[in-house]
């Protein structure tokens, strides 16, 4: 009987950010390629520049160095979901936010 790799196994495409695009100024480059210092993927969810992608022994990516947040763009870098640009508000200041006078 075959063996089959397991069904939960951490695939690299599910670690990588479709169609980003610069948001924020160049801040050097890495494989010929410019960094933004940040980046905006098709969904319109900002990410911030974190680094370079840890490969592994075998060159590939290796998205269990990956840490929560975290996406790759290629050609290698890791940038990590900005929640406050995103939309998303701190609590504290969703409080302060639902505390508000309503405006007429």
């Amino acid at each position: 009987m075959p063996m089959f790799a397991p069904m939960n196994q951490d695939y690299v495409d599910y670690h990588i950010l479709v169609e980003p695009r610069p948001d924020g100024p160049m801040i050097g480059y890495f494989a010929g390629q410019p960094i933004a210092a940040a980046v905006v993927d098709l969904f319109g969810r900002r990410f911030v520049y974190e680094g370079v992608a840890p490969r592994g022994r075998d060159g590939q990516y290796d998205v269990k160095c990956l840490r929560k947040g975290e996406w790759i763009v290629e050609p290698g870098l890791v940038y990590n979901f900005d929640q406050l640009s995103s939309g998303s508000l701190r609590p504290a200041a969703r409080k302060q936010q639902m505390r508000a006078p309503a405006r007429a």
